[in-house]
Protein backbone atom coordinates (compact mmCIF):
# COMPACT_ATOMS: atom_id res chain seq x y z
CA UNK A 1 0.00 0.00 0.00
CA UNK A 2 2.56 2.45 1.05
CA UNK A 3 4.34 2.08 -2.58
CA UNK A 4 1.39 2.20 -4.32
CA UNK A 5 1.09 5.73 -2.66
CA UNK A 6 4.30 6.79 -3.53
CA UNK A 7 3.56 6.20 -7.05
CA UNK A 8 0.17 8.24 -7.19
CA UNK A 9 2.62 11.28 -5.42
CA UNK A 10 5.18 10.82 -7.57
CA UNK A 11 3.33 11.36 -10.25
CA UNK A 12 0.99 14.21 -9.38
CA UNK A 13 4.02 16.25 -8.24
CA UNK A 14 7.15 15.31 -10.44
CA UNK A 15 8.88 18.41 -11.42
CA UNK A 16 6.21 21.20 -10.71
CA UNK A 17 4.77 21.38 -7.04
CA UNK A 18 7.53 20.31 -5.14
CA UNK A 19 11.66 21.91 -5.33
CA UNK A 20 13.86 18.63 -6.64
CA UNK A 21 15.22 18.49 -2.48
CA UNK A 22 12.15 18.02 -1.37
CA UNK A 23 11.05 15.45 -3.32
CA UNK A 24 13.88 13.31 -2.98
CA UNK A 25 13.31 13.65 0.82
CA UNK A 26 9.80 12.68 0.41
CA UNK A 27 10.90 9.65 -1.96
CA UNK A 28 13.34 8.61 0.79
CA UNK A 29 10.85 9.39 3.78
CA UNK A 30 7.93 7.24 2.31
CA UNK A 31 10.16 4.19 1.23
CA UNK A 32 11.58 3.77 4.57
CA UNK A 33 8.08 3.70 5.82
CA UNK A 34 7.46 0.94 3.32
CA UNK A 35 9.93 -0.96 4.62
CA UNK A 36 9.84 -0.38 8.35
CA UNK A 37 6.07 -0.86 8.28
CA UNK A 38 5.52 -3.76 6.03
CA UNK A 39 1.37 -4.50 4.47
CA UNK A 40 0.17 -7.05 7.07
CA UNK A 41 -1.51 -10.08 5.59
CA UNK A 42 -5.17 -11.11 6.35
CA UNK A 43 -6.14 -11.81 9.76
CA UNK A 44 -4.38 -15.01 11.48
CA UNK A 45 -6.23 -17.34 14.91
CA UNK A 46 -3.92 -18.83 16.85
CA UNK A 47 -5.43 -21.52 18.52
CA UNK A 48 -2.46 -22.24 21.03
CA UNK A 49 -1.09 -18.93 22.30
CA UNK A 50 0.85 -19.04 25.68
CA UNK A 51 0.83 -15.73 26.88
CA UNK A 52 3.50 -16.04 29.38
CA UNK A 53 6.60 -18.08 30.07
CA UNK A 54 5.94 -21.66 31.80
CA UNK A 55 7.74 -21.91 35.20
CA UNK A 56 11.08 -23.30 34.90
CA UNK A 57 10.74 -23.93 31.05
CA UNK A 58 14.00 -25.67 29.20
CA UNK A 59 15.80 -23.16 26.97
CA UNK A 60 14.28 -22.88 23.70
CA UNK A 61 16.25 -22.70 20.37
CA UNK A 62 16.96 -18.68 19.77
CA UNK A 63 16.23 -17.97 16.17
CA UNK A 64 17.68 -14.67 16.08
CA UNK A 65 21.48 -15.97 17.25
CA UNK A 66 21.30 -19.48 17.09
CA UNK A 67 21.90 -21.86 20.08
CA UNK A 68 19.50 -21.47 22.94
CA UNK A 69 17.88 -19.21 24.63
CA UNK A 70 17.23 -18.97 28.55
CA UNK A 71 12.92 -18.68 29.37
CA UNK A 72 12.61 -14.86 29.04
CA UNK A 73 10.51 -13.67 32.14
CA UNK A 74 7.04 -12.52 32.12
CA UNK A 75 7.56 -8.91 30.83
CA UNK A 76 9.76 -9.72 28.24
CA UNK A 77 7.83 -12.64 26.71
CA UNK A 78 4.62 -10.84 26.88
CA UNK A 79 6.37 -7.53 25.31
CA UNK A 80 7.72 -9.88 22.35
CA UNK A 81 4.42 -11.79 22.43
CA UNK A 82 3.14 -8.63 21.51
CA UNK A 83 5.40 -7.90 18.57
CA UNK A 84 4.81 -11.22 16.95
CA UNK A 85 1.04 -10.44 17.50
CA UNK A 86 1.47 -7.07 15.69
CA UNK A 87 3.96 -8.14 12.86
CA UNK A 88 2.21 -11.17 11.89
CA UNK A 89 -1.71 -9.94 12.28
CA UNK A 90 -2.54 -12.73 14.72
CA UNK A 91 -5.55 -12.55 17.24
CA UNK A 92 -4.24 -15.74 19.70
CA UNK A 93 -6.29 -17.26 22.15
CA UNK A 94 -4.48 -17.27 25.24
CA UNK A 95 -5.21 -18.56 28.25
CA UNK A 96 -7.67 -17.23 31.10
CA UNK A 97 -4.87 -18.16 33.96
CA UNK A 98 -1.53 -19.39 32.01
CA UNK A 99 0.25 -21.76 33.82
CA UNK A 100 -1.40 -20.39 37.22
CA UNK A 101 -0.52 -17.27 37.24
CA UNK A 102 -3.20 -14.55 36.46
CA UNK A 103 -3.22 -12.74 33.08
CA UNK A 104 -2.49 -8.85 33.57
CA UNK A 105 -5.60 -6.92 34.20
CA UNK A 106 -5.77 -5.15 31.10
CA UNK A 107 -5.86 -7.77 29.13
CA UNK A 108 -8.64 -9.83 31.09
CA UNK A 109 -11.33 -9.34 28.54
CA UNK A 110 -9.33 -11.20 25.46
CA UNK A 111 -10.94 -14.44 24.42
CA UNK A 112 -9.65 -17.68 25.79
CA UNK A 113 -9.62 -20.90 26.98
CA UNK A 114 -9.73 -22.24 30.59
CA UNK A 115 -8.27 -25.33 31.63
CA UNK A 116 -10.59 -27.34 34.24
CA UNK A 117 -9.59 -30.32 36.78
CA UNK A 118 -12.88 -32.47 36.35
CA UNK A 119 -12.74 -33.79 39.60
CA UNK A 120 -12.89 -30.19 41.01
CA UNK A 121 -16.08 -28.89 38.47
CA UNK A 122 -18.69 -27.98 40.28
CA UNK A 123 -22.07 -25.14 40.15
CA UNK A 124 -19.81 -22.43 41.20
CA UNK A 125 -17.25 -23.36 38.16
CA UNK A 126 -19.99 -23.83 35.80
CA UNK A 127 -20.97 -20.43 36.79
CA UNK A 128 -17.70 -19.11 36.58
CA UNK A 129 -17.62 -20.95 33.06
CA UNK A 130 -21.19 -19.08 32.14
CA UNK A 131 -19.99 -15.91 33.40
CA UNK A 132 -16.90 -15.69 31.12
CA UNK A 133 -18.18 -16.95 28.33
CA UNK A 134 -21.03 -14.24 28.55
CA UNK A 135 -18.37 -11.41 28.52
CA UNK A 136 -17.01 -12.99 25.58
CA UNK A 137 -13.61 -13.84 27.62
CA UNK A 138 -13.79 -17.43 27.32
CA UNK A 139 -14.13 -19.63 23.56
CA UNK A 140 -12.75 -23.05 24.96
CA UNK A 141 -12.45 -25.40 27.90
CA UNK A 142 -8.84 -27.41 28.55
CA UNK A 143 -8.29 -30.57 30.36
CA UNK A 144 -6.17 -30.18 33.42
CA UNK A 145 -4.38 -33.39 34.22
CA UNK A 146 -5.60 -34.56 37.86
CA UNK A 147 -2.78 -35.92 39.77
CA UNK A 148 -4.65 -39.47 39.64
CA UNK A 149 -4.13 -41.50 36.79
CA UNK A 150 -7.46 -41.38 34.73
CA UNK A 151 -8.34 -42.64 31.07
CA UNK A 152 -10.53 -40.25 29.55
CA UNK A 153 -13.41 -42.27 29.28
CA UNK A 154 -13.18 -42.52 33.49
CA UNK A 155 -16.28 -41.93 34.76
CA UNK A 156 -14.65 -39.37 37.04
CA UNK A 157 -14.07 -37.30 33.67
CA UNK A 158 -17.61 -37.12 32.78
CA UNK A 159 -17.86 -33.35 34.77
CA UNK A 160 -15.85 -31.88 32.07
CA UNK A 161 -17.72 -33.83 28.93
CA UNK A 162 -21.10 -33.11 30.60
CA UNK A 163 -20.08 -29.36 31.20
CA UNK A 164 -18.75 -28.25 27.77
CA UNK A 165 -21.52 -29.74 26.07
CA UNK A 166 -23.97 -28.23 28.27
CA UNK A 167 -22.59 -24.71 28.00
CA UNK A 168 -21.36 -25.26 24.09
CA UNK A 169 -17.71 -24.57 24.46
CA UNK A 170 -15.32 -27.21 22.85
CA UNK A 171 -12.41 -28.91 24.93
CA UNK A 172 -8.50 -28.71 23.45
CA UNK A 173 -7.17 -31.73 24.56
CA UNK A 174 -3.42 -33.32 24.24
CA UNK A 175 -3.61 -36.64 24.10
CA UNK A 176 -0.35 -38.89 24.66
CA UNK A 177 0.44 -36.83 28.32
CA UNK A 178 0.34 -40.58 30.31
CA UNK A 179 2.22 -42.87 27.74
CA UNK A 180 3.62 -41.44 24.52
CA UNK A 181 4.06 -44.97 23.05
CA UNK A 182 2.12 -45.93 19.92
CA UNK A 183 0.25 -48.48 21.91
CA UNK A 184 -0.25 -45.91 24.67
CA UNK A 185 -1.69 -43.66 21.84
CA UNK A 186 -3.83 -46.33 20.00
CA UNK A 187 -5.43 -47.21 23.46
CA UNK A 188 -6.07 -43.40 24.66
CA UNK A 189 -7.86 -42.93 20.96
CA UNK A 190 -10.04 -45.80 21.42
CA UNK A 191 -10.88 -44.16 24.94
CA UNK A 192 -12.07 -41.23 22.95
CA UNK A 193 -13.86 -42.97 20.49
CA UNK A 194 -16.02 -43.77 23.81
CA UNK A 195 -16.32 -40.49 24.83
CA UNK A 196 -17.76 -39.51 21.43
CA UNK A 197 -20.04 -42.43 21.53
CA UNK A 198 -21.74 -40.63 24.55
CA UNK A 199 -21.48 -37.71 23.83
CA UNK A 200 -21.65 -36.88 20.10
CA UNK A 201 -22.22 -33.15 20.38
CA UNK A 202 -18.56 -32.72 22.42
CA UNK A 203 -16.63 -30.28 20.25
CA UNK A 204 -12.49 -31.07 20.37
CA UNK A 205 -9.67 -29.56 19.39
CA UNK A 206 -6.57 -32.27 19.44
CA UNK A 207 -3.43 -30.42 20.33
CA UNK A 208 -0.75 -29.98 18.78
CA UNK A 209 -1.85 -32.60 15.62
CA UNK A 210 -2.19 -35.36 18.79
CA UNK A 211 0.94 -36.96 17.49
CA UNK A 212 1.91 -39.54 16.38
CA UNK A 213 0.06 -39.32 13.56
CA UNK A 214 -1.59 -42.36 13.08
CA UNK A 215 -4.42 -44.35 10.79
CA UNK A 216 -6.43 -44.56 13.91
CA UNK A 217 -6.06 -40.95 14.34
CA UNK A 218 -6.79 -40.05 10.96
CA UNK A 219 -10.16 -42.70 11.64
CA UNK A 220 -11.14 -40.25 14.55
CA UNK A 221 -11.23 -37.18 12.48
CA UNK A 222 -12.91 -38.71 9.99
CA UNK A 223 -15.76 -40.13 12.08
CA UNK A 224 -16.32 -37.13 13.92
CA UNK A 225 -16.46 -34.09 11.68
CA UNK A 226 -16.37 -32.05 15.08
CA UNK A 227 -13.07 -33.30 16.00
CA UNK A 228 -10.49 -30.90 15.12
CA UNK A 229 -6.64 -30.62 15.77
CA UNK A 230 -4.11 -28.14 15.80
CA UNK A 231 -0.87 -27.93 14.75
CA UNK A 232 0.37 -25.90 17.64
CA UNK A 233 4.49 -26.26 18.79
CA UNK A 234 4.82 -29.55 16.02
CA UNK A 235 5.15 -27.05 13.32
CA UNK A 236 7.92 -25.17 14.83
CA UNK A 237 9.47 -27.63 16.70
CA UNK A 238 10.19 -30.32 13.68
CA UNK A 239 11.73 -30.12 11.10
CA UNK A 240 9.47 -28.81 7.47
CA UNK A 241 9.72 -32.44 5.96
CA UNK A 242 8.55 -34.13 8.79
CA UNK A 243 5.60 -31.13 9.39
CA UNK A 244 4.88 -31.65 6.10
CA UNK A 245 4.58 -35.09 5.49
CA UNK A 246 2.16 -35.32 8.10
CA UNK A 247 0.39 -32.19 6.94
CA UNK A 248 -0.22 -33.43 3.32
CA UNK A 249 -1.06 -36.88 4.61
CA UNK A 250 -4.25 -35.33 6.54
CA UNK A 251 -5.11 -33.52 3.69
CA UNK A 252 -4.78 -36.57 0.95
CA UNK A 253 -7.32 -38.18 3.82
CA UNK A 254 -9.75 -35.46 2.75
CA UNK A 255 -9.51 -33.89 6.52
CA UNK A 256 -7.80 -30.28 5.60
CA UNK A 257 -11.01 -28.62 6.99
CA UNK A 258 -10.39 -29.78 10.25
CA UNK A 259 -6.59 -28.39 10.73
CA UNK A 260 -5.96 -25.33 12.64
CA UNK A 261 -2.95 -23.02 13.35
CA UNK A 262 -1.48 -22.62 16.76
CA UNK A 263 2.18 -21.95 17.68
CA UNK A 264 2.45 -23.61 21.37
CA UNK A 265 5.65 -22.79 22.14
CA UNK A 266 5.70 -21.28 26.06
CA UNK A 267 8.87 -19.69 26.32
CA UNK A 268 9.59 -18.87 22.67
CA UNK A 269 7.82 -15.83 21.15
CA UNK A 270 9.58 -15.75 17.70
CA UNK A 271 8.03 -19.34 16.79
CA UNK A 272 4.88 -17.66 15.86
CA UNK A 273 6.32 -16.25 13.19
CA UNK A 274 8.68 -19.05 12.20
CA UNK A 275 5.43 -21.35 12.00
CA UNK A 276 3.49 -19.00 9.75
CA UNK A 277 6.43 -18.87 7.49
CA UNK A 278 6.56 -22.71 7.81
CA UNK A 279 2.53 -23.04 6.78
CA UNK A 280 3.00 -20.43 4.23
CA UNK A 281 5.81 -21.90 1.95
CA UNK A 282 4.34 -25.60 2.05
CA UNK A 283 4.54 -26.17 -1.72
CA UNK A 284 0.96 -28.50 -1.81
CA UNK A 285 -0.99 -25.89 0.06
CA UNK A 286 -3.32 -23.12 -2.64
CA UNK A 287 -3.97 -20.03 -1.10
CA UNK A 288 -7.56 -21.17 -0.06
CA UNK A 289 -6.04 -23.86 2.08
CA UNK A 290 -3.66 -21.84 3.74
CA UNK A 291 -6.38 -19.30 4.35
CA UNK A 292 -8.41 -22.03 6.32
CA UNK A 293 -5.72 -23.20 8.15
CA UNK A 294 -4.90 -19.73 9.53
CA UNK A 295 -8.71 -18.62 9.89
CA UNK A 296 -11.38 -20.66 8.68
CA UNK A 297 -11.41 -23.62 10.44
CA UNK A 298 -10.67 -22.18 13.55
CA UNK A 299 -13.66 -19.86 13.12
CA UNK A 300 -15.90 -22.08 12.13
CA UNK A 301 -14.85 -24.52 14.92
CA UNK A 302 -15.28 -21.60 17.59
CA UNK A 303 -18.27 -20.81 16.09
CA UNK A 304 -17.05 -16.90 16.01
CA UNK A 305 -20.23 -14.76 14.62
CA UNK A 306 -17.76 -12.51 12.71
CA UNK A 307 -14.13 -10.81 12.45
CA UNK A 308 -12.97 -10.33 16.05
CA UNK A 309 -12.64 -6.65 17.02
CA UNK A 310 -9.20 -4.77 16.58
CA UNK A 311 -9.07 -4.31 20.49
CA UNK A 312 -9.55 -7.94 20.79
CA UNK A 313 -6.30 -9.07 18.69
CA UNK A 314 -3.58 -9.07 21.14
CA UNK A 315 -3.43 -11.00 24.18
Amino acid sequence: MQLRILMLVLSLLQGRLLMPGLLCLLVASMAWVAVAEPERGPLILDMHLHALPAPGAAPAPCLETGGSCAAPDAAAAHRRTQAQLRRYNVIGLAAVQDSGQAMPASEARAPGHLALDPLRIDAATEARVQALRASGQLTLLGLRRPTVDMALDDPRMEPLWRLATRVDLPVGLHLGRQDASQAGADAELEALQRVLAQHPQLRLDLVHGAQPLSEALLAVLDAHPQVYLDVGQLVAGQDRPAFYRDLRAILEAGLGDQVMFGSGSPAWPASIGASIDTVRRAPFLDDGQKRDIFYNNAARFLRLERQPAPASRTI
